[in-house]
């Protein structure tokens, strides 16, 4: 094999298994300095949040499409027009795009958003801020939903607009990318407070729980570990964001004796997608 086609081999292999958020720290660095990331107040033009506004570097591929209005429309199009009574929780709540949309899509639900890290949190009340009439419907609790409660190791990137923010994990888990991409990234170790999601709902009093998206970038199975009481008895329709194929396994293994089935709504690539789990019970 000549040394250029082994060259297009490495590219590909890499754009599938690298996000495209943090595809760039694998480039060589460019000749001419890159401008630094700008965030405006932007008016989304469609999908569910159609209408309201966010603070964003429209220039960036994920911003620009929440900004066009569809970010994550296989989601929206899977989501069934009638939720069971009940709240909303976003577990990995980033910078409110998906809790702004929940709230926006069902009027009258409360939902509840958990974002550890501190950076994706004040853009997140930013957003909040900039659409009160929905954000008094919607809670922000600075915290990681985990197996266990007290402290936890959390690597994460403090730079909100040129997405990487958005891929923060949990010491001890496998995260999806290798380190060095992390390392690339900036990203630095902090240490934070964790939950079980069972302990905060009785200790909050909210109620039945509808419907759960999670996405925590290899914690999924930490995050379902933690909320078994809440499966059992509210049956919720869950979306999740699965980061490999052992966490996969492990969802499977935690939501199939439940008497959950799960489906695949989108493959990003081999290894992680997005699935949608319904309680046969509900």
């Amino acid at each position: 094999m000549s040394l250029q086609a082994k060259n297009i081999g490495w590219r590909s292999v890499a754009r599938d298994l690298v996000p495209p958020i943090l595809m760039r720290w694998l480039r060589p660095a460019p000749v001419i300095p890159v401008a630094p990331a700008t965030a405006g107040e932007q008016v989304v033009q469609g999908g569910p949040l159609k209408g309201c506004s966010l603070l964003v570097d429209a220039t960036r591929p994920a911003f620009a499409e929440m900004v066009a209005g569809g970010y994550d429309d296989f989601l929206w199009r899977a989501l069934p027009a009638q939720l069971d009574e009940g709240c909303i929780l976003d577990v990995g709540a980033h910078i409110g795009y998906h809790a702004l949309s929940f709230a926006a899509l069902f009027p009258g639900r409360r939902v509840f958003a958990f974002e550890p890290n501190p950076a994706n949190c004040a853009r997140l009340q930013h957003n909040l801020d900039l659409n009160a009439g929905l954000a008094e419907r919607i809670g922000l609790f600075s915290v990681a939903l985990a197996d266990h409660d007290g402290r936890a190791g959390f690597n994460a990137s403090t730079n909100v607009d040129d997405q990487t923010s958005s891929g923060g994990y949990l010491q001890g888990v496998a995260p999806p990318l290798d380190d060095s991409v992390y390392q690339r990234s900036g990203f630095v170790g902090s240490t934070i407070a964790v939950r079980r999601l069972d302990g905060l709902v009785r200790e909050h009093g909210w109620g039945p729980v509808a419907f759960v998206k999670i996405d925590v970038e290899g914690a999924e199975q930490l995050v379902l570990t933690g909320a078994l009481e809440l499966l059992r008895q509210d049956r919720p329709l869950l979306f999740i964001e699965v980061h490999s194929v052992a966490c996969m396994l492990a969802v499977c293994n935690i939501l199939q004796p439940l008497g959950y089935a799960v489906q695949l709504l989108q493959l990003d690539r081999p290894g992680r997608g997005a699935v949608m789990a319904r309680s046969a019970a509900s």
